[in-house]
């Protein structure tokens, strides 16, 4: 597994929810960050488009991992919330005592609830989107992410986009704004609460692969993907895992 020098830097405080709206579901700070066509689920057949559009980032040592990476995981991860899983990875820097931490959220646990549910305070065009689990960890926190951010987006105060990716966190004032005006669409934006954290040496241990039944090095992966497959969310649990998955099989299959 090797960590992108560029960012071991000191984990920065970054906007969420709580610092957008005064939520009783949110009451935390500490979230580190970082016409209306649906996303349409894509075929994992074999094609030069899909090539195209994701990118291979190594496994299981050799795994490249930044802000901004999706990190699919192997079929013997049995973590409650990591099996089947596809986690986004936002944030990579250093804690207090200056050890190694990587944050992220699982992109594909999608719960029963709409961001409306949970936190009133999310109203207009946004309020129907659902709430998806990042993680075990967060206090109940939420955040959101949007490819609508940037020096052209429509969401104000977002900071710097995460990685490569096409993603920002945060500015869920400004996203409601946005949306509510038909500047951005809904389906540009998704909320999580809670996040997976993991220190370097936990990583180490997930990253090491398991022989499977065929013989095979079975690995957690790393993936640069486009916005749009972090922010589906019309996903079951496990569906985005198991679409990048078939694509890994036709990368490795040239």
């Amino acid at each position: 597994m090797m960590l992108s020098p560029p960012y071991y830097l000191l984990l920065a405080l970054l906007l969420s929810l709580c610092n957008d709206i005064a939520s009783a579901f949110c009451p935390s700070n500490d979230v580190m960050s970082s016409s209306r066509p649906r996303f349409s689920p894509l075929s994992m057949a074999a094609s030069n488009d899909i090539s195209s559009k994701i990118r291979y980032l190594g496994s299981g040592d050799e795994a490249i991992i930044r802000p901004g990476v999706v990190l699919v995981a192997p079929a013997h991860e049995y973590d409650h919330f990591l099996m089947k899983s596809a986690v986004f990875v936002y944030a990579i820097g250093l804690d207090e005592n200056e050890d190694m931490i990587i944050r992220g959220v699982i992109i594909d646990h999608p719960t029963a609830f709409t961001i409306s549910e949970m936190s009133p305070n999310v109203m207009g065009s946004l309020s129907d989107n659902l709430m998806f689990r990042g993680g075990r960890s967060g206090a109940d926190s939420a955040m959101l992410l949007h490819s609508a951010g940037g020096a052209d987006g429509h969401v104000k105060g977002t900071g710097e986009m995460i990685g490569s990716s096409g993603i920002y966190e945060g500015g869920v004032v400004s996203a409601m704004e946005a949306a509510d005006a038909g500047l951005a669409n809904p389906d540009q934006f998704k909320f999580f609460f809670n996040y997976m954290q993991f220190r370097e040496n936990e990583l180490d241990d997930m990253f090491k692969g398991v022989v499977d039944d065929d013989g095979k090095l079975d690995e957690w992966v790393s993936l640069e993907v486009p916005p749009e497959y972090v922010l589906d969310s019309d996903v079951e649990r496990g569906e985005m895992w198991s679409k990048l998955r078939n694509t890994i099989r036709e990368i490795r299959q040239g």
